[in-house]
């Protein structure tokens, strides 16, 4: 099976969630209503002030069944997991994986936009 092909068990199905920083309430009630068997990997990117660390994986951990990861490096995209975007990071998605990238200086951090549009491609 292709790289391409683990996105989801084979199925390509992807959910990625930008949001401003006073989104957290609603990607709290988002991922509550979540099963257990949810069949897709999500993607959350929200804007956050750089120099504070976030605590969004942990709240959102304790609204949902799902397990919650922050992304560090690169990481295969795996069914009913949620992916946090760090803080002051891009990430993009790529080969059915979610990778950190280097910053690019003009882009608020993380960019929903270059997550969303590697999203697409996939």
């Amino acid at each position: 099976m292709s790289e391409l092909e683990n996105l989801s068990s084979g199925n390509g199905d992807l959910v990625v969630v930008g949001s401003s920083a006073g989104g957290i309430e609603a990607l709290s009630i988002l991922v509550s209503t979540l099963p257990a068997n949810f069949p897709a990997p999500i993607v959350l990117a929200q804007h956050l002030d750089p120099n504070r660390p976030s605590s969004l994986d942990t709240i959102l951990q304790r609204r949902t069944p799902l397990s919650v990861e922050v992304i560090h490096s690169r990481s295969n995209l795996q069914p009913g997991t949620i992916y946090v975007v760090p803080s002051n990071r891009h990430v993009s998605i790529v080969d059915g994986h979610v990778e950190v990238q280097s910053t690019h200086p003009k882009r608020p951090t993380p960019s929903v936009d270059l997550l969303l549009s590697s999203a697409a491609e996939v």
